[in-house]
C-alpha cells in the first residue's frame, strides 16, 4: 500500500472479496491464537478489566497490541499495519456480514481482542453508526 501524499490525506480504501476475508480471518484467527499472542492480548485486556465497557481504554490498551500482533496480516492485504488499518481490516471484513462463514469468524477475531462488553460499540464504529 502507497502512504499518502501528506498527513491529511486519507489511505487508499481496501476492499476484500468474501474469499480474501475469509482468508484473512483465517489467518488472523490463526495467529491470534499462538500462545506469545494469547499472553500478549490477555495481559493487555487485563489492563482494561476495571473498566470493561470504557471504548477509550480498548482504543488505548488493547487495540494497540493487536495491531502489532495483526500487522503482518493487515500488510499482507494491503491495510496500513497501524490503528487505522486494524479498523479499515475490520469494517472491510464486516461488509460480508451476510455471509454467516465470515459473521462467525468475524465474531471469533473480535472476541480475541474486544470485551463483550463493547461488542456492539466496536459493530456500530464499524458499520458507520448503526447498531
Amino acid at each position: 500500500m502507497t502512504a499518502p501524499a501528506n498527513a491529511f490525506e486519507a489511505p487508499a480504501k481496501v476492499e476484500l472479496t468474501a474469499e480474501q476475508a475469509t482468508d484473512a480471518l483465517h489467518k488472523t484467527i490463526e495467529l491470534l491464537k499462538l500462545p506469545e499472542n494469547v499472553a500478549k492480548m490477555d495481559s493487555a485486556k487485563a489492563q482494561m478489566a476495571a473498566q470493561p465497557d470504557n471504548v477509550m481504554l480498548l482504543m488505548m490498551m488493547v487495540l494497540p497490541v493487536a495491531t502489532s500482533v495483526l500487522a503482518p496480516i493487515l500488510m499482507e492485504f494491503k491495510f496500513p499495519a497501524d490503528q487505522g488499518g486494524l479498523m479499515m481490516f475490520m469494517s472491510a471484513v464486516t461488509k460480508h456480514k451476510g455471509d454467516s462463514v465470515i459473521a462467525g469468524l468475524g465474531k471469533e477475531m473480535r472476541s480475541a481482542f474486544v470485551p463483550e462488553s463493547l461488542e456492539q460499540v466496536v459493530n456500530a464504529m464499524l458499520s458507520g453508526g448503526g447498531m
